[in-house]
């Protein structure tokens, strides 16, 4: 039997593949409408696994920014499991990106998933964590601090945090890898703050309802997406904390809210963001696979 890896803009068979599927574990229908507008990018990629005419596997690829990728979507027909096209599927994803970081989401339920993508190069960064917040907090905090852009590299790496988190941070929705540059760069464009003894990582991006979800996307998505709706506006917030003082991240965000919804974005076992008076919504586990 012969499994043919190829790229594809026939978003059918995707969509078909997924149907099928529905009742399976781990399937995730949500993937089909997401698929459906991120094609519309130049650097998003889909590839299918064929044999004899039939789809029996898929996956998606899109090289991002900051030199960083982010694979997602693979899904292999229930029949052709144990049968090495996962392997094939995830190879040509792989190749399909320019970039020196790579990441993906993975369910930490979905134990399978997670022994396939470690044996090939990907390693656990952290479970994701994220706060919505949509009025100011409590009114004791309610006048900010003097938030500045008075930060360095040196701050921020030794920030809890930022080893925690191996420099991985949500930024417009998909993981970004924070090195000096990165920093440097991030910094330029008003995108590092410091509220007393909080830094954070924030970028403003846009809350898009496809199918029945909301999605967040930065301006380097949205840009290239005409006629799509972006007019709610979402404050991403990645915090790090020189000190562990939730007054400070709460006078944070009192301050961002008026832009618009603040999502904190953060990681499993935050010991700040943790005491937030919120509910927390636990995320999927991120993984990255660094390119040789």
């Amino acid at each position: 039997m012969e499994i043919i890896v190829k790229e594809s803009r026939d978003l059918d068979k995707v969509t078909r593949l997924f149907e099928q599927h529905r009742d399976i574990p781990f399937t995730y229908l949500t993937n089909i409408p997401l698929v459906e507008m991120l094609s519309r990018l130049e650097s998003f990629k889909i590839f299918v696994a064929e044999t004899n005419g039939e789809t029996v596997g898929c996956i998606h690829s899109l090289n991002y920014i900051y030199d960083c990728g982010y694979i997602g979507g693979l899904l292999i027909h229930r029949n052709f499991r144990r049968m090495g096209v996962g392997s094939k599927l995830l190879k040509a994803a792989l190749s399909s990106l320019n970039t020196k970081h790579v990441y993906l989401f993975a369910e930490e339920k979905n134990t399978t998933a997670i022994r396939f993508f470690k044996k090939t190069g990907f390693r656990k960064i952290y479970r994701r964590l994220f706060y919505v917040v949509s009025t100011q907090l409590d009114e004791t905090f309610k006048r900010s601090s003097r938030i500045t852009g008075d930060v360095e590299w040196v701050d921020l790496k030794e920030a809890v945090g930022f080893r925690e988190r191996k420099r991985v941070i949500n930024f417009g929705y998909y993981p970004v890898k924070i090195t000096r540059s990165v920093f440097e760069d991030l910094k330029k464009n008003s995108k590092v703050l410091r509220c007393g003894s909080v830094i954070a990582i924030v970028e403003n991006s846009h809350g898009l309802i496809i199918g029945e979800h909301l999605y967040t996307f930065n301006d380097h998505i949205v840009k290239h997406l005409p006629g799509v709706d972006a007019s709610r506006s979402i404050v991403e917030v990645n915090p790090f904390y020189m000190k562990p003082k939730l007054s400070d991240l709460v006078k944070l965000v009192n301050h961002l809210v008026p832009v618009g919804e603040v999502y904190v974005k953060t990681y499993d076992g935050d010991p700040v963001a943790s005491k937030l008076p919120l509910t927390s919504r636990i995320g999927a586990l991120v993984m990255e696979y660094k390119k040789p």
